[in-house]
């Protein structure tokens, strides 16, 4: 899809730097070559070259590179000119630029936006683009390479191609049935079997190998003056939170990201967990609950010095009430206070739960919280890792709830209608991973989020 205008923006950082790079793509980049260089450069050859105004006089040298389409990132004429990284001379060379008829200024993210209406590269391989720009960690920038190269987007595609041979076969059932010999149940059997196995592999390649684009979101749950903003403060090396011996002290929600030997994570300091009349509290804790529900992890932090009994009776009451909320998230419970104790600072694994005994004051104990929060992500395969945004999980759930609810409904009702429209409506929840299916509010939301030049 070649787009009427042509645009251009500055790829490298604004400011001062040795070189700053332009990009021109569009149908009149050849109009910009002629006016800016007097020439079009050899095809994918680095030519040295002079920068000109429209009075022929030079504004800058350097490099320029000529991509014609459909050869090049966008899929369309690209230009780029490589020159000296003064700002002045970058904004006069855009400025001159911008002087020819039908060129503007390109909107954040535009270039991967037309690559990928023109074909060249999935939604997820655009979003890669941008993560491997953001990556803060050594296996994010392995994750956004390989998720660039397509490692996530060949399940994606063979899933949709399981779902399109299911929803031909299903459609022609209904289109042609007395024209064709139809075996109903066998076919929808053989593709439920199939699909399923598509859906779990998918499920346990990210749980194995995605390494999540955001931050992993932690959560610090607990009682009244537990030690949970005590352990807000000694996780993020600073007094974020403010700490008494005053019950209902943290009556909202605060936000700290902290980088865990190379893993980035945002805790999140709640009220304190319990029954209350203050209305202010009450509104504090179900904002808390509301964000546990959106978390990946909860730092359950238990007073050590209170009764044994009562400690056991806390984190089980908790761990019953939680399932209610969010049957995935991971809960580890912190015994905190073991200062005062005679207890080693270690962790145990009791049932399902893990328990680090610490102290939040005098941070015995912590390193050994860390290390338990990163060990999942740390010891993942490296080999063949990929990204994975909240969004793409989103949509696989969303599409697997679709597909057992229409598997369900097919062994009670028979009704290849029904199952038509489910097929139809997992479709597009996967679909809109790749940008198979997408609106352009989805869209507008992705590439917003991109550089300028990218």
């Amino acid at each position: 899809m070649m787009q009427n205008d042509t645009i251009v923006a500055q790829v490298t950082h604004p400011g001062k730097s040795s070189v700053g790079i332009l990009r021109i793509s569009g149908i009149d980049a050849k109009q910009v070559a002629m006016e800016i260089l007097g020439k079009i450069p050899k095809p994918r050859f680095a030519t040295y070259t002079k920068f000109l105004n429209e009075n022929n006089e030079v504004l800058d040298q350097g490099i320029s590179l000529w991509f014609p389409a459909p050869f090049s990132f966008t899929g369309e004429d690209v230009l780029e000119l490589q020159g000296h990284g003064s700002p002045l001379i970058i904004d006069l060379l855009i400025k001159r630029i911008l002087s020819i008829k039908n060129i503007r200024l390109a909107k954040p993210g535009e270039f991967c936006e037309r690559a990928f209406f023109n074909g060249k590269i999935d939604l997820i391989q655009a979003e890669a683009i941008d993560d491997l720009i953001n990556s803060e960690t050594e296996s994010m920038v392995k994750a956004s390479l390989n998720s660039l190269e397509g490692s996530f987007s060949i399940y994606i595609r063979i899933l949709l191609k399981i779902l399109i041979k299911f929803r031909v076969d299903v459609e022609s059932s209904i289109d042609f049935s007395e024209e064709i010999n139809f075996d109903c149940n066998n076919i929808i059997h053989k593709n439920f079997k199939q699909l399923n196995s598509q859906f779990l592999k998918i499920k346990k390649i990210i749980s194995d190998k995605s390494v999540i684009r955001e931050a992993k979101k932690i959560i610090i749950f607990g009682p009244p003056n537990a030690g949970k903003s005590s352990l807000l403060n000694i996780l993020s090396s600073r007094d974020r939170a403010i700490v008494t011996n005053i019950p209902g002290t943290t009556r909202d929600l605060l936000y700290e990201y902290i980088n865990i030997n190379g893993f980035l994570c945002e805790i999140i300091d709640t009220a304190g967990f319990h029954k209350t009349d203050d209305e202010i509290e009450k509104i504090g804790i179900n904002r808390a609950w509301e964000a546990l529900n959106k978390s990946d992890h909860v730092l359950f932090v238990i007073d050590k010095t209170i009764d044994p009994k009562k400690q056991k009776e806390i984190s089980n009451n908790f761990i019953k009430k939680i399932h209610s909320y969010n049957n995935s998230i991971k809960i580890t419970f912190v015994l905190n206070k073991n200062d005062l104790l005679k207890d080693n600072f270690d962790i145990q694994k009791i049932g399902d739960f893990y328990f680090v005994s610490l102290s939040a004051l005098t941070g015995q104990g912590v390193d050994i919280l860390k290390k338990h929060l990163i060990k999942a992500e740390k010891y993942k395969d490296q080999v063949g890792l990929f990204v994975a945004r909240r969004r793409h999980i989103h949509q696989i759930d969303l599409s697997y709830f679709e597909f057992l609810k229409a598997q369900k409904e097919w062994l009670k009702y028979k009704n290849i209608e029904l199952l038509a429209e489910s097929l139809s409506l997992m479709s597009k929840s996967v679909g809109e991973i790749t940008g198979n299916f997408t609106s352009n509010d989805l869209l507008e939301k992705i590439f917003s989020t991109f550089c300028i030049g990218k």
